[in-house]
């Protein structure tokens, strides 16, 4: 169950987005929300002989602690606004260290569920993507992490709604383990699932051929269409509502684009896993790939 959310933020309104899909979550499912910033130093004093170098005045060192009250004050006034607007468990933490090692361990520290967090940056998604804290938090852990694009997501206060999730799987059993996070989202939101399937024509899946007539395909969608109504099958017993969509596409990412925002989904989930190590993973992926290019939020899990 979802009992712990983290939400990392960096002091901009940017990281901030995240909060309306964190608010959203744990409306519906009753986490407590934990506000974490990792306090960054400024470089070491500098010296002038054996003189530490003023900074309008003020050492160094204690112009570093000026930042900290400050930060800290930063996220006891941001959980109050949230605590004020909606009577969600929300609790912050300032941490010391590199950003995401701090995040990861401080993750175990609280047995988070999962992460929301922003992409952003001034360098565009694929920075805050490839980069940063998202890169470091699915190398240090198995949680899922729930990303929303800052130019999308609501203002804080209005959580948002979460009522159709949609699931991209491509038969293997690394893909399923997205199910169950999703599932119990779905669960606790009260939301559609559609489960997704795409079969590539632009290259062969590992371990098998692209169809070359048209019997070939039928079939191949046919078995596509027969594992997805087994992974509905078990869904549906759990009384959550289940759709599925099996389809032929060049590019597996485009074609997931397209049916999330025919179906109007509000979340995309998926695992992020590949067959040539963890930068295949990260850089190559058709979940980074959709991640880029879909300004839907997305529920994203790399499997252990």
């Amino acid at each position: 169950m979802l009992r712990s959310l983290l939400v990392p933020l960096d002091g901009t309104r940017f990281s901030e987005y995240a909060l309306p899909l964190a608010e959203g979550v744990a409306q519906a499912t009753g986490a407590a929300l934990h506000l974490a910033h990792v306090h960054v130093p400024h470089p070491p004093t500098a010296l002038i002989g054996s003189t530490p170098f003023q900074f309008e005045g003020m050492n160094l060192d204690a112009y570093d602690d000026h930042d900290r009250d400050r930060e800290k004050d930063y996220m006891a006034a941001l959980a109050g606004r949230l605590t004020e607007a909606y009577p969600v468990p929300v609790d912050t933490a300032l941490l010391e260290g590199e950003v995401p090692s701090a995040l990861a361990q401080y993750a175990k520290e609280i047995r988070a569920d999962a992460v929301v967090l922003s992409t952003h940056s001034r360098t565009g998604p694929k920075r805050a993507w490839m980069g940063s804290v998202a890169e470091g938090m699915i190398r240090s852990g198995s949680f899922p992490i729930l990303v929303v694009h800052a130019d999308e997501a609501a203002d804080i206060g209005e959580p948002l709604d979460i009522q159709r999730i949609l699931v991209a799987l491509d038969g293997s059993e690394l893909s399923e383990t997205i199910l169950a996070p999703a599932a119990e989202l779905a669960q606790a939101c009260e939301a559609r699932l559609t489960l997704l399937h795409v079969l590539s024509t632009g290259q062969t899946e590992p371990g098998g051929m692209i169809p070359t007539n048209p019997d070939q395909w039928t079939h191949a969608l046919e078995e596509g269409e027969s594992y997805l109504e087994g992974l509905a099958g078990r869904l549906r017993r759990r009384r959550i509502p289940v759709d599925t969509v099996v389809m032929a596409h060049p590019e597996p990412g485009r074609a997931i684009r397209e049916v999330a925002e025919e179906d109007r989904a509000d979340l995309i989930a998926m695992a992020t896993h590949g067959y040539t190590g963890i930068r295949r993973v990260l850089f190559g992926s058709v979940a980074e790939d959709v991640l880029r290019h879909c300004r839907v939020p997305m529920l994203i899990r790399r499997p252990t």
